[in-house]
């Protein structure tokens, strides 16, 4: 009679340590939103240094890209609010404010991020970069002001 009672027992502890972790998963918020849509609409354009990505607020459909022309190592393109565009400081090339190729060296357009909105944050899967458009492969807009790297 001992024995039974020791197994049912461990039977419910069992059932109760189980739904505790289905409900602790259940709960559980995940990864902080890098961003929100609201400071992304106010600013335009967010870096992320520790992630080498930029957010770039799209008429309200976020653009998360990478800040690496594919060039040359240790180049990044930098935002220049002037132009409104991409651009790297040694070699020159040039990105439109989505991240289409311009001009310079580069063989493609900034590579891409997947993102998801969920209320107001932004969320970015930076597991599955998605390459640049080709190089013609889509319109690109022309700078809306004096360059920051000349060329």
């Amino acid at each position: 009679m001992a024995g039974r009672a020791l197994i049912f027992a461990f039977i419910a502890l069992t059932l109760v340590v189980a739904v505790a972790v289905v409900v602790a998963i259940s709960t559980s918020s995940g990864p902080d939103p890098i961003a929100s849509l609201e400071d992304l609409r106010e600013r335009e354009v967010l870096f992320f240094d520790e992630h080498h990505i930029y957010l770039v607020y799209n008429d309200g459909d976020p653009l998360a890209l990478s800040d690496d022309p594919q060039h040359m190592d240790g180049e990044y393109a930098e935002w220049c609010t002037s132009s409104q565009m991409f651009e790297t400081p040694t070699h020159g090339e040039k990105f439109d404010r989505l991240g289409q190729y311009y001009s310079g060296p580069a063989m493609r357009g900034l590579d891409r991020y997947p993102l998801r909105l969920e209320g107001d944050g932004i969320f970015i899967d930076l597991e599955h970069p998605i390459q640049g458009p080709e190089r013609g492969e889509a319109p690109i807009s022309e700078p809306e002001g004096d360059l920051c790297v000349p060329g």
